[in-house]
């Protein structure tokens, strides 16, 4: 008995040293080895012509608490609720709640379809049925809305949203618009059995496939920023057709994540847009200025890795489909083996396609060093906030 006690005794001071280890070791990480990147001034310009003003600048002054966000999350979610229906063919995904919890004080607030919102208990929450995903991009859904993860650390920090052009503010209102368009819109049509590259491996070792997908985005935001010009339309889609047949591999990997992904972005784009900048999306046609208008900033709107690209190539295709093929989305739904770029390529069948334009080493070289160096420019810090804030 007495040395089943000690070794009870002793594998109790392991455990609590080990907690107390991972414990240490995550805080020390997030708070002094990688800390979170911060900027409380804009780094990178608004995307602005004659008319239009897109990025954090335009929306001045920029929330810097808590309750002040909530007035501009709030908004979003009127603006979204009151555009919804028109977003996408037989939208599911509307008259949308908002359940909201600052997570490091573990407050809560519900914000209503119209916009209204007010301050709810712990108890209260649960009792609407969410899962509480409590780190800086938690999400999950409940009957009638979704539930979001906030941070007081957040809001300020410009180097965590500035990036999102289309936005403009703090971003939890893309994770919403986004993820809750996987699970609410998507569940009715996306494949699930048999999925290329389930493991979602950007390929980035494979730089000539890299490149030839570089140049595709570069000519799809080019025909989005050029509306009159169809020829550019057909450069990309000259593109698509001699990348199926030099890497067909690459392209069977990149059908699900362009089909899912792709969707998901184009609906984050324009939800986005009508609902975070109401003031200047009148009509559809402020809306494919807007959307030409961020095409011109292939420094943010370009990027690089298998599944990574399939957003901008879906999301971005989507705004040509909106152009040029009536009803694309409810033929997109219909066919679960459809993406944006295969449904374009349909619609201009009919028309001769130019040679496409072929690669050299020196574009490949250049894509592979552009990787490198994004993929240097990583680090840990958000696995260590993923952690601090599971834990703490």
């Amino acid at each position: 008995m007495k040395r089943l006690k000690k070794a009870f005794l002793v594998l109790l001071i392991v455990v609590v040293s080990l907690v107390a280890l991972l414990y240490s070791v995550v805080f020390l990480g997030h708070k002094v080895l990688f800390p979170v990147p911060t900027s409380d001034v804009p780094t990178i310009e608004a995307a602005t012509d004659s008319i239009l003003t897109l990025g954090v600048q335009a929306h001045s002054p920029q929330p810097t608490t808590v309750d002040e966000y909530l007035n501009v999350l709030a908004g979003q979610i009127k603006n979204y609720n009151e555009i919804a229906p028109e977003l996408w063919a037989d939208n599911p995904l509307t008259n949308q709640s908002i359940v909201v919890e600052e997570i490091t004080k573990n407050d809560f607030w519900l914000i209503e379809p119209n916009g209204t919102f007010r301050s709810i208990t712990k108890e209260d929450a649960l009792k609407l049925g969410i899962d509480r995903v409590p780190y800086f991009t938690g999400f999950s859904q409940f009957d009638g809305g979704v539930y979001l993860a906030i941070s007081s650390d957040d809001v300020t920090n410009y180097l965590l949203f500035e990036k999102y052009l289309h936005l403009g503010t703090y971003d939890p209102f893309i994770t919403f618009s986004h993820e809750a368009f996987h699970i609410k819109v998507q569940d009715n049509w996306m494949q699930k059995d048999n999925v290329s590259n389930s493991a979602r491996d950007e390929f980035f070792e494979d730089t000539a496939a890299r490149a030839k997908r570089d140049l595709l985005q570069r000519q799809i935001l080019k025909a989005v920023r050029e509306p009159a010009n169809t020829e550019s339309i057909l450069d990309a889609l000259a593109t698509y057709e001699d990348y199926k047949v030099q890497f067909p591999k690459d392209y069977e990997n990149s059908l699900y994540t362009d089909r899912i992904e792709g969707t998901a972005y184009y609906y984050e784009l324009i939800s986005s847009l009508h609902s975070a900048y109401p003031d200047q999306m009148k009509n559809v046609d402020d809306l494919q200025r807007a959307l030409a208008l961020l095409a011109t900033r292939e420094d943010i709107y370009l990027v690089h890795g298998l599944v990574t690209e399939g957003y901008n190539l879906g999301g971005f295709t989507g705004v040509l489909l909106d152009r040029h093929v009536d009803d694309w989305q409810t033929q997109f739904m219909n066919d679960p083996d459809m993406t944006p770029l295969e449904l374009l390529y349909q619609h201009f069948s009919d028309e001769a396609l130019p040679g496409p334009v072929q690669l050299t080493q020196a574009d490949i070289d250049a894509v592979g060093t552009e990787i490198e160096k994004n993929n240097e420019d990583g680090g840990p810090h958000n696995l260590f906030q993923f952690l601090y804030d599971i834990l703490f």
